[in-house]
């Protein structure tokens, strides 16, 4: 793709009004130091709290604005945001303050260095664990054993939101999931592909349902289990998009 962006990152809101002007903030602080070319999708997902009017309020050249007329999901949002975006890389960054913008840098540059197709920032590795629920960590260490049981992989963190990958690749994989699932899904085509996956650590600061977390363990963690099952026998053709299986 001629005169690309280095670097699309994919903000998906839903009523983030208070949280997300901070993360948007550092999120251009975490600019200034660095060269590459970058363009901003920032997607909102039918916000009644103002954070759609915060949104287009914004403005800059790097900088486009998407409002869903109703809620499709996070995973609908980032899936759009694939669609839309026109970045060498593309990188999934969660506008909520639980993930720090700096880090994106670091899970780019760790993509650089080893010529991966995908990089997580991962909220464990090295001994990190730092959540509200244990619930949601041991689901999520349960979902990503058996990632790696299935697919091979010798991952710590496969529901971190903080996801990059090469932007060719994410736009001609046919993603189906909608919802947080998509974060499963994210990884299991790709290394189901045949995609180089790896991990750096990032800073975490999770937040409680009180405080505007969306997921819910149960519900969400049972969902994912489908993605993760249905495409390790699904044939490699299916995967990709404008093929109906």
């Amino acid at each position: 793709m001629k005169d690309c962006p280095e670097l699309t990152i994919i903000l998906c809101s839903l009523n983030e009004m208070g949280r997300i002007q901070v993360a948007y903030d550092q999120l251009l602080n975490s600019l200034k130091a660095r060269k590459e070319s970058i363009e901003i999708l920032c997607i909102d997902n039918g916000s009644t709290d103002g954070t759609q009017e915060y949104l287009m309020n914004l403005s800059g050249d790097h900088l486009k604005v998407l409002i869903n007329d109703r809620n499709i999901g996070k995973g609908g949002s980032i899936k759009r945001g694939i669609d839309q975006s026109t970045g060498r890389y593309l990188v999934i960054h969660d506008p909520d303050e639980e993930y720090d913008a700096e880090d994106i840098w670091r899970v780019y540059d760790n993509t650089i260095r080893y010529d991966l197709d995908m990089a997580l920032g991962s909220r464990v590795l090295g001994g990190q664990a730092f959540y509200k629920y244990r619930l949601n960590y041991w689901g999520v260490s349960a979902l990503t054993w058996l990632i790696n049981v299935l697919y091979g992989s010798h991952l710590t963190d496969s529901a971190t939101a903080m996801k990059l990958i090469r932007g060719d690749l994410a736009r001609k994989i046919n993603w189906r999931c909608d919802g947080f699932d998509l974060d499963f899904e994210l990884i299991v085509r790709v290394l189901r592909l045949g995609g180089r996956i790896g991990e750096t650590n990032i800073k975490y600061y999770p937040r409680t349902i009180e405080e505007g977390k969306k997921l819910r363990a149960w519900r969400d963690g049972f969902k994912s289990l489908m993605p993760i099952l249905r495409d390790r026998i699904l044939p490699k053709s299916c995967l990709y998009k404008k093929i109906d299986c």
